[in-house]
C-alpha cells in the first residue's frame, strides 16, 4: 500500500496550526486599522477641515477688529484682540473634532458600512479610541491652522508652547468623543444638524470664549464655570498667554475627568449596539 502523497500547495489557513490567532485584550491590527481609515478621510476632507476654520476664524478677528472703533491701536483694544486669540482656535479645535466623529460614524450608519464593522473581531475599545483620535488629529490641525493664521493679523509669542498643545490636545479628546455620542444616538443627518445648532455652537459661545468671566454677573459666572469647554479654553488661554481664570492645573483635571466619562459611556453604548441601526 503506497503512502498517500503530499499536495505541493501549502495547508489553507484554517488548517495551519503554527499561526497564532489569538486576540488579546485590545486588537492592535483592528484598531490601527481604523485609525487608518479615518486618516485617509481626513486627507480627503482637508480643505474643509483646515482651510475653511482658518478662514472662518481670520473673519471673526476681523469683525471684532474693525468692531473695536476708536480703540483699536489703544492698551485696552490689544487686549482685547489678545484675549480673543486663543479662544478662536480652540473654538475651532472643539468644533472640528466633534464635528468629525460624529459625523464619520453617522456616515458609516447610513452607508450600511457599520455592519462590517461591528462583524469585525474589534470591541468597543478600540473603536472609540480611533474615532477619538480621529477627532484629536482633526481638531489639533485646524486649530494649528487658525494659529498660523492669526499670526498674519496679530502675532502672539507662545507662554508655554508643550501646555499648549496639551491643553489643544485635551480639549480636542473630550469633544471628540461628545461628538462621537452624538454619532451614535443620530440616525439622520437632521438628527446630527440639530446636536450642533441646540448643543455644541451656544455651548462652544458660552465659555468664555469672547470675553472674560470676571466681567460677568455670579450666576453667569456659575453658569461659564460649569461647562467643561470652558476650563479648556481657559487652560489654552494660560498656556498662550501666561494669565487666566483659575488655576490650569485644575483645568486640567477637570477636562481629563470629564474625558474619562465619555469614553466610559460611548464605550458601554457602542457596546451594546445603541441605536447602531440608521
Amino acid at each position: 500500500m503506497t503512502a498517500p502523497q503530499q499536495s505541493p500547495f501549502p495547508p489553507a489557513g484554517a488548517f495551519r496550526p503554527e499561526l497564532d490567532r489569538r486576540i488579546g485584550v485590545f486588537h492592535r491590527l483592528g484598531f490601527q486599522t481604523l485609525l487608518q481609515r479615518e486618516m485617509r478621510r481626513l486627507w480627503r476632507m482637508a480643505a474643509m477641515v483646515v482651510v475653511a476654520p482658518a478662514v472662518m476664524a481670520m473673519i471673526y478677528f476681523a469683525c471684532f477688529l474693525f468692531g473695536l472703533g476708536p480703540q483699536r491701536g489703544t492698551p485696552e483694544g490689544d487686549a482685547v484682540l489678545t484675549f480673543l486669540v486663543p479662544g478662536l482656535i480652540m473654538l475651532s479645535v472643539v468644533l472640528r473634532s466633534a464635528e468629525n466623529t460624529g459625523f464619520s460614524l453617522l456616515f458609516a450608519k447610513i452607508e450600511g458600512m457599520l455592519v462590517d464593522q461591528l462583524m469585525a473581531p474589534v470591541g468597543a475599545r478600540e473603536v472609540v479610541l480611533a474615532y477619538a483620535l480621529g477627532g484629536v488629529v482633526a481638531g489639533v490641525v485646524s486649530g494649528l491652522a487658525v494659529w498660523l493664521g492669526s499670526l498674519v493679523l496679530w502675532p502672539l509669542p507662545v507662554a508655554h508652547p508643550l501646555a499648549a498643545l496639551g491643553f489643544a490636545t485635551a480639549g480636542a479628546l473630550m469633544m471628540a468623543l461628545a461628538g462621537l455620542l452624538t454619532g451614535i444616538a443620530s440616525t439622520k443627518w437632521d438628527h446630527m444638524s440639530a446636536w450642533f445648532t441646540f448643543l455644541f455652537v451656544p455651548v462652544s459661545f458660552l465659555s468664555g470664549l469672547f470675553a472674560p468671566i470676571s466681567g460677568m454677573p455670579p450666576a453667569w459666572q456659575a453658569v461659564v464655570q460649569a461647562n467643561p469647554i470652558f476650563h479648556a479654553i481657559d487652560g489654552f488661554r494660560w498656556a498662550m498667554l501666561g494669565s487666566s481664570h483659575q488655576d490650569p492645573g485644575r483645568s486640567a483635571l477637570i477636562v481629563l475627568g470629564v474625558c474619562a466619562l465619555l469614553y466610559a459611556l460611548a464605550a458601554r453604548l457602542y457596546s451594546i449596539g445603541w441605536k447602531m441601526k440608521a
